[in-house]
C-alpha cells in the first residue's frame, strides 16, 4: 500500500498550474501565481541623421544680363537651351543639396555649379554704339555660376496621422546665406547707321564685354516636410532673401518628392524629382561699368537620395 504525502500532492499540483499557465491554460484560483507590471519601453535617443542628394536641374532662364553696359535679353526654356548649345562645352552642371538633422534642429546646404552658353539664336541685346546707331543684330552670352547655400532650420511645429494613421507633418523656420559668383561673357556682332544729308555712313563689328562678381545674400524661409506613408516624403520650402545687402531681392521655391527603393543597413536610398525656381535682382557700377543679373532659374529637378 503507498501512501501519499500532504506536501508531495501540493507540489505536484503546483508544477502542474505552472505547465497550465505556460501553455496557455487556466491556473486553479486556490494556486497564487506573482504579477509584475510590464516594463515600458525606453524613449527615443535623439540622434544625429545625415542625407546627401546630388540632382540634375533643367534649368530655363527668364530675364536679362548687362556686362559693362551691354544688356542681353533671354527667354529661353531648358529645350532651347540644349538644341542650341554645345554640350558639354557649353552646358554644363553639378548640384548636390545635404541636410544634417538632430531631434529638431538641421542644417543643410545646397550647392549648384553650371556653365551656360546661349547663342544669338535665343538672346536680344539692346543698346546703341558709340556713333548712335542700334546695335544687337545678335549677339551671344557665356555665364559661368556658382551658387552655395547655408541655413540652419529649426522644427516648430508636427503632427501625426493628418492623411493616414502612418503620415507625419512638420513645419520648420529657417535662416542663413545664400553666396552668389559669376563670369558673364557678352560677344555682340553690332552694326550702326548714321544719315547726314545724302550720306551714309556704316559701322559694323564685334563688341565684346566680361566680368567677373560675386555677393552674399541673407535669406529667412519656411518648409514644410510631409510623409505619406514609410517609403514616400514630401518636401516644400520657400524663402526671401537679398534685402539691399547684396541684391535687392531674391526669392527661391522647391518642391520634393521621394520614394525608397533601397535600404541596407547603414544607408537608405531613394529617388527624387521636384521643381526648383530661384531668382535674383542684382546690380553694381552704372555706365559702361555696369552689371546687372536680374534672372529668374527655374525647372524640374531629378536626384538621387541617400539617408544614414
Amino acid at each position: 500500500m503507498t501512501v501519499f504525502r500532504a506536501g508531495a500532492m501540493k507540489d505536484a499540483v503546483t508544477t502542474f498550474a505552472l505547465l497550465l499557465g505556460l501553455c496557455g491554460g487556466a491556473v486553479a484560483a486556490d494556486v497564487s501565481m506573482p504579477t509584475k507590471a510590464p516594463i515600458p519601453p525606453a524613449p527615443a535617443i535623439p540622434a544625429w541623421t545625415f542625407s546627401l542628394k546630388p540632382y540634375l536641374w533643367a534649368t530655363s532662364l527668364n530675364g536679362s544680363t548687362t556686362v559693362k553696359g551691354r544688356t542681353i535679353d533671354v527667354d529661353a526654356s531648358f529645350i532651347d537651351i540644349v538644341e542650341h548649345t554645345e554640350i558639354p562645352k557649353n552646358l554644363f552642371q553639378l548640384a548636390a543639396f545635404g541636410e544634417a538633422r538632430y531631434d529638431r534642429f538641421g542644417l543643410f546646404t545646397d550647392i549648384a555649379y553650371m556653365k551656360v552658353g546661349l547663342g544669338a539664336s535665343i538672346t536680344r541685346s539692346r543698346g546703341t554704339d558709340e556713333i548712335g546707331g542700334t546695335v544687337g543684330a545678335s549677339a551671344g552670352l557665356t555665364v559661368k555660376m556658382l551658387i552655395a547655400e547655408v541655413a540652419a532650420a529649426y522644427e516648430l511645429v508636427n503632427w501625426t496621422g493628418l492623411t493616414s494613421p502612418r503620415s507625419s507633418t512638420a513645419v520648420d523656420v529657417y535662416a542663413g546665406g545664400r553666396g552668389w559668383w559669376q563670369h558673364a561673357d557678352v560677344d555682340i556682332v553690332a552694326s550702326g547707321t548714321l544719315n547726314i544729308f545724302d550720306l551714309t555712313f556704316t559701322r559694323a563689328g564685334i563688341l565684346s564685354a566680361d566680368k567677373s562678381v560675386g555677393w552674399v545674400d541673407p535669406l529667412v524661409g519656411l518648409r514644410l516636410r510631409h510623409q505619406f506613408a514609410p517609403a514616400w516624403n514630401f518636401a516644400l520650402s520657400g524663402d526671401v532673401g537679398g534685402f539691399d545687402v547684396g541684391s535687392k531681392f531674391s526669392w527661391q521655391v522647391l518642391a520634393t518628392l521621394d520614394y525608397e527603393f533601397c535600404r541596407s543597413k547603414t544607408v537608405t536610398w531613394s529617388g527624387m524629382i521636384g521643381y526648383k525656381a530661384l531668382s535674383v535682382d542684382y546690380s553694381q557700377g552704372s555706365g559702361l561699368t555696369h552689371y546687372e543679373f536680374d534672372m529668374t532659374m527655374h525647372g524640374s529637378i531629378f536626384g538621387v537620395t541617400a539617408r544614414f
